[in-house]
């Protein structure tokens, strides 16, 4: 058993699945966003799962990640969301997959392709709308429009867009993008591309928007148990599939006084226990991404928080859970050890720690770690005569 492993629940998923569908608009379906490893859960048990409760649909951000699918037997609709190499494009077609058009190099690359290998390629159509990160701008809709039927081999089979605050109060923005959609889906049509897949609706307009689900709405964060913003909390009963947990694998007394990590920055005020677990920075703990202040009482905040740090007081210092009792760490945090100041509490070594670790910061060998402990269990159970399922996992 590994000291250190992440915790699948595979019936919180599909929990949150079944809550997503019985608040699903009359003809909507779910477009399931298994991208980033199902956000660090693992892609191929996630997707067998909601494919056995007949989702339908899927979305992946490259074309590795859903060739992945394809090859663990996963079926029915696979959508690149990101764009796709005129050299991945081969393997994508072999695949099946349903690609993401957004800009007119892609067209032209993907026809030629498409040609030479005698295939049609399937497509969705991103119109960019206000995320300013890809998709075919206004101004260039008609032009589209008329590439499209010069172009045989490419088949519209989708249009949709990406919103870039559904997750926000204010909803002027997110309805200006829609109108921006709606007159997008206007033009396609009046050039003859009519009945083409609509969805616009990320976790968070799925949410607010019902009238906007269309065809499909496309959610990842809700699977996965968590809601976009507080705002959302208590609209849909989600359980949370993912548990990161490690053991302690030394637990030692130490005096008042003891200096602990790298740069001696922390001190025990009292006599207390140290426990290490065996997880770092390299596994994702301790690491956050950096956000920028939003407004000048968050930028306030950061500057007080770092001037406290520099005079050796840590606010917001990193926890851990054990035995219900939120525990700080002692120091810095390792690459691949932390030490624990747990004090008096009564604990040994093999006790089980949780950790606050992001999903997709959380370095994927914990969860290969658990998905092959699983296998091992599901083999000696049946070697045992048990019937159990046997789980697989790349």
């Amino acid at each position: 058993m590994s000291d250190a492993w992440i915790d699948i629940d595979l019936d919180a998923i599909a929990n949150n699945y079944r809550e997503i569908t019985q608040h699903l608009s009359p003809g909507a379906r779910v477009m399931s966003v298994v991208k980033a490893d199902a956000y660090g859960l693992g892609a191929v048990p996630v997707a067998r799962t909601l494919q056995k409760l007949g989702c339908q649909a899927f979305a992946v951000t490259t074309a590795e990640e859903g060739l992945i699918l394809r090859e663990h037997g996963v079926e029915g609709i696979i959508l690149v969301l990101g764009p796709v190499s005129s050299e991945q494009m081969a393997e994508a077609l072999e695949g099946d997959l349903q690609l993401t058009l957004s800009d007119f190099y892609m067209l032209r690359k993907w026809e030629a392709v498409a040609a030479e290998l005698g295939k049609e390629a399937k497509v969705h159509l991103k119109l960019e709308t206000g995320m300013g990160r890809t998709g075919f701008f206004e101004k260039d809709w008609e032009l589209l429009a008329g590439l499209l039927k010069e172009s045989p081999h490419i088949t519209p089979v989708g249009v949709y867009t990406h919103l870039a605050r559904a997750a926000q109060r204010d909803q002027s923005y997110t309805r200006q993008q829609v109108e921006c959609f709606q007159r997008g889906v206007k033009v396609l049509e009046e050039h003859g591309f009519t009945g083409l897949w609509k969805h616009v609706c990320n976790s968070a307009a799925f949410l607010d928007y019902p009238e906007w689900h269309y065809d499909f709405i496309r959610t990842g964060t809700l699977l996965i148990g968590h809601f976009p913003a507080t705002a959302f909390a208590g609209k849909l009963k989600l359980q949370d599939p993912w548990v990161a947990k490690a053991r302690i694998v030394s637990l030692r007394r130490v005096p008042k006084g003891t200096f602990v990590g790298y740069q001696s920055i922390y001190r025990t005020k009292a006599e207390t226990q140290l426990a290490v677990i065996p997880v770092g920075y390299a596994d994702g703990f301790g690491v956050q991404p950096h956000f920028v202040p939003q407004g000048v009482w968050d930028f306030i905040k950061i500057v007080i928080k770092n001037f406290l740090a520099l005079c050796g007081i840590y606010r917001g210092q990193e926890t851990v859970t054990l035995q219900g009792h939120k525990i700080p760490v002692a120091g810095k945090i390792g690459m691949q050890l932390t030490v624990l100041d747990v004090g008096d509490l009564s604990c040994e070594t093999g006790d089980e720690v949780v950790l606050p670790l992001r999903r997709t910061q959380a370095n994927p060998r914990l969860l290969r770690q658990y998905w092959s402990e699983k296998r091992l269990i599901a083999k000696r159970n049946i070697k045992e005569g048990f019937l159990q399922s046997y789980p697989e996992y790349p």
